[in-house]
């Protein structure tokens, strides 16, 4: 074969490559992992597992996670981050929501609330950014950021969120925080819902009547979604005490 017949078949051979490689890029959420694990010992005492996701995560393939089932294991719930602040929207939130949805997963949002500014105008932020969707759990206040601001101050300030949230949207939110914030703040707090992360075998708080949802990893592995993940597992009543309705 002549020397430059050869050399049209090889720029031709990388051609194609290199155009199934832009091909496989824009396909994107198609070709995300698959696990064989959910990358973290699952603690069996409690039944309900799922997942929370922001930005951070990316794009989500949403039929390989509704699909990953492991050990009679998968996720049946999800929450999903809407707004941080007074003017953070989370650009994932809208697709996220529909992708939870087409699999039939329950799915709320949450709010990442910021103490130094004003608790009603967060409130009403996050409200008018979740208020056009149907979503099936309790809205979350996300507070894990310590002040300055005396015990009394910062409280007041969760207080006037929730009653805030709960007047517009005629449910109460649950609070999420982590173990060390709820045993300062929270633990006399009988009256509301929480859900705490404590990354670890353990989490006492879940020996509290109104602690459902612990957030036990964030290194978990999820099928249709590249990088690391929380994973949470709850107590069985969980759809019954979390549910919006």
């Amino acid at each position: 074969m002549k020397k430059w017949i050869r050399r049209i078949i090889g720029v031709v051979s990388v051609g194609f490559a290199v155009l199934l490689i832009w091909f496989l890029y824009l396909k994107g959420p198609s070709f995300k992992n698959v696990y064989n694990s959910f990358g973290d010992d699952i603690p069996e005492e409690y039944p309900v597992m799922g997942i929370d996701i922001s930005h951070y995560q990316g794009e989500v393939n949403w039929d390989q996670l509704g699909d990953m089932r492991i050990d009679d294991d998968s996720i049946q719930f999800v929450f999903i981050k809407a707004t941080e602040g007074l003017s953070v929207r989370d650009d994932r939130k809208r697709i996220n929501a529909f992708g939870a949805r087409s699999q039939e997963i329950d799915y709320g949002f949450y709010h990442f609330f910021i103490p130094t500014l004003s608790a009603s105008d967060q409130a009403d932020f996050f409200c008018e950014s979740i208020g056009g969707y149907n979503f099936d759990l309790k809205p979350v206040l996300d507070i894990e950021t310590e002040t300055t601001y005396s015990k009394k101050r910062l409280l007041d300030s969760v207080n006037v969120f929730l009653n805030r949230v709960e007047e517009q949207l005629e449910v109460r939110p649950i609070i999420y925080t982590y173990s060390n914030f709820y045993d300062n703040y929270f633990s006399n707090h009988s009256q509301e819902l929480f859900w705490v992360a404590k990354y670890s075998r353990r989490c006492d708080a879940m020996e509290n009547k109104n602690v459902i949802c612990w957030q036990f990893s964030e290194t978990g592995t999820v099928d249709g979604i590249n990088e690391k993940v929380d994973l949470n597992i709850a107590k069985d009543n969980f759809f019954e005490v979390f549910s919006r309705y």
